[in-house]
């Protein structure tokens, strides 16, 4: 993946954890696809963090680096089976929005240099594992856009809720 492509999908993220953590702050998105993303993912982030809950709460994230330590886990287990799809990649960054959060519920400000960190490993993840997907898949513009945009996302939000719900019940094993 080209360097401009890298910076589009940090710019994603880092639009995402920004909306999520510091809606005050976050201003108007950056192109289409971070408008789309905002509302997908958004909508189900509120959902989806009080079904996990109770793991949630269990957990101790007091650092970006234990940040990544968990997605990184829970990134293996949710594509473990191989299978790529705008619903998977959507879950990436509600997951990331997840941690973000859970961060700031245990005391770590969302400063400038946590936020980059934050959004510089899942962008790694994104980049370094799904690039070669999104691109033969029409990209943010002609791949995720049209698939959330125009018609009503309700089956595949809750098909994605349920999807997110089964793949990061496996803290309840660990946490």
């Amino acid at each position: 993946m080209e360097d401009s492509d890298f910076l589009y999908v940090y710019n994603l993220v880092q639009d995402y954890l920004r909306y999520v953590c510091l809606e005050s702050e976050s201003g108007a998105p950056p192109c289409r696809a971070a408008q789309v993303l905002r509302r997908v993912a958004s909508s189900l982030q509120g959902e989806v963090e009080e079904n996990l809950r109770p793991y949630l709460d269990k957990l101790e994230i007091c650092s970006p680096e234990r940040a990544n330590q968990i997605f990184i886990q829970a990134m293996a287990n949710e594509f473990a089976d191989g299978n790529t799809n705008w619903g998977r990649i959507v879950t990436i960054f509600l997951f990331g929005g997840i941690l973000a959060r859970k961060l700031q519920e245990q005391g770590v400000l969302m400063t400038a240099d946590n936020l980059k960190q934050i959004s510089h490993f899942i962008t790694d993840y994104i980049v370094n594992t799904q690039a070669k997907w999104i691109v033969k898949n029409g990209g943010w513009d002609n791949g995720f856009v049209p698939k959330f945009e125009d018609k009503s996302p309700w089956l595949s939000l809750h098909w994605m809720k349920t999807k997110i719900l089964a793949a990061f019940s496996f803290f309840s094993q660990y946490y």
